[in-house]
C-alpha cells in the first residue's frame, strides 16, 4: 500500500479515536460512574477531529480534488443556508443562537455551523445511505441519475433522523439557540425537518453528479478499518445524544439514529466480505 494511503488511514484512525474518546469522557463514561481526564478545549478539538476524520475518509474514497471540493462547497454552503433560514425563516423558521454555542459568529451565525454539517450530517448520511441502498462504499455510476436521486433522498431522510435527537439535545439541553416558533416535538418547527429533506436531496444529488463529472475514484482497496469509521461516528453520536436523557428521546433515537447504523453496518460487512481485500 503507498505511504500516502497509510497516511490518510492512520489520520482517520486517530480522527475517530479522539472523537470517541471525548465522546466517551464527556457524555457516557460519567453516568456509570467513570471519570477520565477531559481534553482542553473540548469543543473544538472535537469538531476539528470529527472533520479531519470525514475528510480523510472522502480522500480515501473519492480523490483529494473531490474531497476538498466537498468539503469547501458544503461548509460555505450550509454556513450561508443556516445565515438565511436564521435570519428570514426560509427554510423551516428563524432562530437565535446563544453564547453556548462555541466558537465566533458573523452576523450572529456561528462559524463552525458549516464544519457541523460537514462532519456530522453530509458525511454520515452520505455514506450510510450508499450502503442501505446499494450496498457498497461508494455507489455504482450505472444508472446513475436515477440512483443518485434515489440515494441523495435516502441520505436527507437519514440527515432528519439525526436531528431528531441533535436539535432537542442542542435546543433544550445545552441550551444552543432558540426557535422563533416551535411545536410539539421539542419546541422545533416541523418545517424544519421538511428543509433538510428538501435540501439535503438536492445537495447530494448534486455532489454524486460532480462525482461523474470529475471522476471520482477510489484511491485504495475497501478496507473495514476506514470503511466503519462514519458508523463509529454516527454510533457515538447515538450514544452523545442518549446520555443526555430527554424524555423519549432514546427511543425515538433508536428508530431514526441506531437501526439504520446496525442495517449500514450489516450492509458493509456482507459488501467487505465479497471483496478480496476487504479485512
Amino acid at each position: 500500500m503507498p505511504s500516502q494511503n497509510k497516511a490518510i488511514i492512520a489520520g482517520a484512525i486517530v480522527s475517530i479515536a479522539v472523537f470517541v474518546y471525548i465522546m466517551l469522557s464527556a457524555n457516557l463514561l460519567p453516568l456509570l460512574g467513570l471519570h477520565l481526564p477531559l481534553l482542553p478545549a473540548m469543543a473544538y478539538i472535537k469538531m476539528g477531529s470529527a472533520t479531519l476524520a470525514a475528510f480523510c475518509c472522502f480522500w480515501y474514497f473519492r480523490g483529494l480534488k473531490n474531497a476538498l471540493i466537498g468539503f469547501f462547497g458544503i461548509c460555505a454552503l450550509f454556513w450561508t443556508l443556516e445565515f438565511l433560514s436564521g435570519h428570514f425563516g426560509m427554510f423551516g423558521g428563524t432562530y437565535s443562537y446563544t453564547d453556548a454555542f462555541p466558537g465566533p459568529s458573523i452576523g450572529g451565525t456561528p462559524v463552525l455551523l458549516g464544519l457541523e454539517h460537514y462532519a456530522y450530517y453530509f458525511f454520515m448520511s452520505y455514506f450510510i445511505a450508499n450502503l442501505l441502498v446499494d450496498g457498497v462504499i461508494v455507489s455504482s455510476q450505472e444508472s446513475w441519475w436515477k440512483r443518485a436521486l434515489f440515494v441523495s433522498f435516502i441520505s436527507s431522510a437519514i440527515v432528519v433522523g439525526i436531528d431528531m435527537m441533535a436539535d432537542p439535545v442542542q435546543v433544550d439541553y445545552f441550551n444552543e439557540w432558540h426557535w422563533a416558533a416551535g411545536s410539539p416535538y421539542f419546541g422545533i418547527p416541523y418545517g424544519n425537518y421538511v428543509g433538510y429533506i428538501l435540501i439535503y436531496t438536492i445537495v447530494l444529488f448534486a455532489v454524486k453528479y460532480l462525482e461523474i463529472r470529475l471522476d471520482a475514484r477510489q484511491i485504495g482497496p475497501s478496507l473495514l478499518v476506514i470503511g466503519c469509521i462514519p458508523l463509529v461516528m454516527h454510533f457515538s453520536r447515538f450514544l452523545e445524544y442518549a446520555s443526555t436523557e430527554l424524555p423519549a428521546l432514546t427511543i425515538i433515537g433508536c428508530f431514526t439514529m441506531l437501526f439504520p447504523c446496525i442495517l449500514a453496518g450489516d450492509r458493509l460487512l456482507i459488501y467487505l466480505g465479497k471483496s478480496p481485500a476487504g479485512v
